[in-house]
């Protein structure tokens, strides 16, 4: 009788705390879809995009629903995706009883998490859609929701399946890859048999036939059936990897409770088992490079990258050159999420500064000045952005902006490079105990990075985009602004040196 009641009271609480997360995405949601209805153009797109768009859209977005399950079954083959404390760990798992029947409810609510947040997502996505796509305003909320509960929860349930089946690394991998060769097999020959491409016929349903209806309620079968299988495979959970994952995730959580941006860095890759090579993929030998032992210690740390390393900054320039597209196509918002992304890659690729500034005695003890070590660490990570920004260019200019992209981005190579990397070297060497009593300078301290980094990729673009639609050159405005950005990437250089110099491992 007391269980019984417990369990009731139990479900109370689950159902109050579900009802409490659609309160606050109702209204976080209502804010966005306010936002974005007020910045978005509401011209129409032309007849031959709309075709295009129901044409090649649901292979397309299959290849990105595809990646997103190629990274839920490597999460899975590690210990993923729960995140279950570690008293947990130790005493609930080891008891005898069923151990999918303790490890549900945890499952259960990180599925409704992502199906909410997914739903809320793509609610605001067709709010965009429907403004300048045929179709009512109805269909292209409710197909889009759909889409975006849809996406995580197949993500989760490959983790699930992975980690419950103990799947190794290698065959995880190798089905993400080959689900990911199959949507690509679908851009290349025209076809929709993949089943993440049957899931991206529901993105564009409200400009398909009656025959892809039928289609995308087979992917979302596919997709219920998946989290069904996840779930019933919750008993083969390792306790190995279910007790590492908890350590790193509860140091995580306190990391970045507290915005220290290099730690929460270092600790995701560790999740992800991300390891450095012992041999590096080239081994560097020319002489002029042993002059210069600070540049060649940043290749060489670039050069011991594993390849999931190399894979997801390089994805991450690609995706920036696709979203800088959709954004000259009048989806003006799209713009703040290119900075967002080249961010993410510059943290990655700031690592030797990073490692630098980890040892704070050591770079005392060196026979140079710290602020001039500290910039010329900022040489080989800024070429290395370079290569990355002349991918998004070449990635907007595949998708219809050739002349344009190639131009802006020729102009945008070095600036854009230097200021990306000059703000993750300050995210990455912030104190985040600096100003713990002063916490609104803290916030200050995360976010005017995060500002600053999307204004030097928002601002070129946005000038480049007004003076070619008044028939200016666009890479002469491009280069009008940053001519300026340069200059806050120098201020920022010489902040950065100035603030490690300051910092002494002994005070006097």
């Amino acid at each position: 009788m007391r269980l019984a009641r417990r369990r009731r009271f139990v479900g109370q609480l689950e159902v109050m705390e579900v009802v409490y997360r659609v309160y606050v995405a109702a209204i976080f949601g209502a804010i966005a879809l306010a936002l974005i209805a007020g910045w978005v153009n509401n011209a129409g797109v032309g007849a031959g995009a709309v075709a295009d768009i129901a044409d090649k859209g649901p292979a397309l977005i299959g290849i990105v629903v595809a990646l997103a399950v190629f990274s839920g079954l490597r999460s899975g083959a590690r210990g993923g995706p729960l995140a279950i404390e570690a008293a947990e760990v130790q005493y609930v798992l080891l008891a005898p009883i069923d151990r999918r029947l303790a490890l549900r409810t945890s499952a259960l609510r990180q599925l409704r998490i992502a199906v909410l947040a997914g739903a809320v997502l793509g609610a605001v996505g067709g709010n965009f859609a429907f403004r300048r796509l045929p179709g009512s305003p109805v269909e292209w909320l409710a197909c889009l929701a759909a889409f975006g509960a849809v996406v995580p929860l197949l993500t989760l349930a490959g983790a699930l399946l992975a980690s419950g089946r103990r799947l190794r690394p290698a065959l995880a991998g190798a089905a993400g890859a080959l689900l990911l060769s199959w949507s690509l097999a679908d851009v290349a020959l025209g076809t929709k048999t993949s089943p993440a491409t049957m899931l991206g016929s529901l993105a564009t349903l409200p400009l398909q036939g009656g025959a892809t209806a039928a289609m995308a309620a087979v992917g979302v079968a596919i997709a219920a059936m998946a989290a069904g299988l996840g779930l019933a495979s919750l008993g083969g959970l390792s306790l190995e990897a279910a007790l590492r994952r908890a350590s790193l995730t509860a140091q995580l959580r306190f990391s970045a409770s507290v915005q220290d941006i290099r730690t929460v860095v270092l600790l995701r890759r560790q999740l992800a088992s991300e390891t450095p090579r012992q041999r590096p993929w080239v081994r560097l030998r020319a002489p002029r490079l042993a002059k210069h032992p600070v540049w060649r210690r940043g290749w060489q740390s670039i050069l011991r990258w594993p390849a999931a390393r190399f894979g997801r900054v390089l994805a991450l320039g690609l995706l920036a050159g696709a979203l800088a597209a959709v954004a000259w196509s009048e989806a003006t918002p799209v713009i703040v999420l290119v900075g967002l992304v080249l961010l993410v890659a510059a943290l990655d690729l700031v690592e030797p500064l990073a490692q630098e500034v980890d040892h704070p005695m050591r770079l005392e003890l060196l026979p140079a000045p710290p602020a001039a070590l500290i910039r010329e660490h900022l040489v080989s990570p800024t070429l290395g952005m370079g290569v990355v920004v002349v991918l998004g260019a070449i990635a907007a200019a595949a998708l219809g902006f050739a002349s344009t992209a190639l131009g802006v981005g020729a102009v945008m190579f070095a600036p854009t490079a230097f200021v990306l990397l000059c703000c993750a070297a300050l995210s990455a060497t912030n104190d985040p105990y600096e100003f713990l009593l002063t916490p609104l300078l803290g916030y200050l301290q995360t976010g005017l990075p995060i500002a600053v980094a999307i204004l030097a990729t928002s601002a070129p673009v946005m000038a480049a985009r007004a003076s070619a639609e008044h028939g200016g050159s666009a890479a002469a405005a491009a280069a009008g602004v940053e001519l300026v950005m340069l200059a806050i990437a120098v201020a920022i250089a010489i902040w950065l040196g100035y603030r490690v110099a300051k910092r002494t491992t002994v005070q006097p």
